[in-house]
């Protein structure tokens, strides 16, 4: 009996060692895969190029450019560059005649205007959309469960607080993030405060007395706002930003893409976080975030489900 109950406990670390061992392979594989599939030089230039037609216009999708690109070039990115993957970017922007779109004359054309403006054949059409679900899932940093669910959790949110005020979603949500880091830090698991937002003398809520980092490297203690919810906190930061006239003078509510709208935040005085040499640090912390995560395209999603009801 005890032979037979050995021999069964060694078969099944035998067969558990087998599927862990097959787990691996497998995701090796498909990392492997996504990584010939889009390399990280023909990613980043799809987002620049991406970002760069959409300066102050409205924002453009790369994914749209990377698939569109694959089928120009039978799938090979090694052929890649920065000109004419603006150039496809480029077509997914057009004038506004009739109407205008929160601050720009720029409407925003879906993946299929631009298929059939280029005049594709079925079998690309369907290449288009073969490449553009292989770009799914992929992201510069891939994010894991819970990041996915914080994200995801914000994001409807986000999109009413954009059409009320014209904050972006990419803003709100890169912005929780970076404040919040990720809903883990004190002040946003005791108080649902994502924003760090301060509690003036006029705040009328609950308060909590938090340490918080100003500058590099230095710590003070500070009252800040409590809420009872993560979406009262999102309400609350979009009713900050519009009260206060230092975020309209700086031109916060006038962006209709990320970069711009980061800077203006920044020069408004959202945060005053210095490195040690004395340099700003919030826009080019917000705009990496932003991009890492593929906030940009919440954006993009969100504009074009927009310009379509204007068209």
């Amino acid at each position: 009996m005890k032979k037979i109950t050995g021999l069964f406990l060694k078969l099944m670390v035998l067969v558990l060692l087998v599927f862990t061992i097959f787990i691996i392979f497998n995701s090796l594989i498909l990392n492997k895969t996504k990584e010939r599939f889009l390399p990280e030089n023909a990613m980043n230039i799809y987002i620049r190029a991406a970002d760069e037609v959409s300066e102050n216009k409205l924002q453009v999708n790369w994914k749209y450019i990377a698939a569109l690109d694959a089928v120009k070039n039978e799938g090979n990115f090694s052929k890649v560059n920065i000109e004419s993957a603006k150039t496809l970017g480029k077509n997914f922007l057009e004038i506004s005649e009739n109407r205008k779109f929160k601050n720009t004359n720029y409407r925003l054309l879906t993946l299929d205007e631009v298929i059939n403006r280029k005049s594709f054949s079925e079998e690309e059409r369907k290449k288009v959309y073969k490449y553009l679900d292989k770009l799914n899932n992929i992201y510069p940093i891939t994010p894991d469960k819970y990041k996915a669910q914080f994200m995801e959790e914000l994001i409807p949110i986000s999109k009413e607080l954009y059409n009320e005020y014209g904050i972006l979603p990419s803003i709100t949500i890169g912005q929780a993030i970076l404040e919040s880091d990720w809903g883990r830090s004190e002040l946003s698991k005791k108080g649902n405060n994502l924003f760090g937002i301060k509690a003036t003398p006029s705040w009328t809520g609950k308060v909590l007395n938090m340490e918080t980092s100003e500058n590099y490297n230095d710590k003070i203690k500070d009252n800040f706002r409590q809420y009872s919810s993560k979406e009262d906190s999102i309400k609350d930061y979009g009713d900050f930003l519009v009260k206060n006239k230092r975020y309209r003078e700086n031109k916060v509510f006038r962006a209709t893409e990320y970069k711009t709208q980061s800077r203006a935040i920044e020069r408004a005085g959202y945060s005053t976080k210095k490195d040690k040499d004395g340099n700003l640090l919030y826009s080019n912390l917000l705009g990496k975030i932003i991009r890492e995560y593929n906030l940009q395209l919440i954006d993009s999603k969100t504009q074009e489900e927009i310009s379509k009801k204007m068209n």
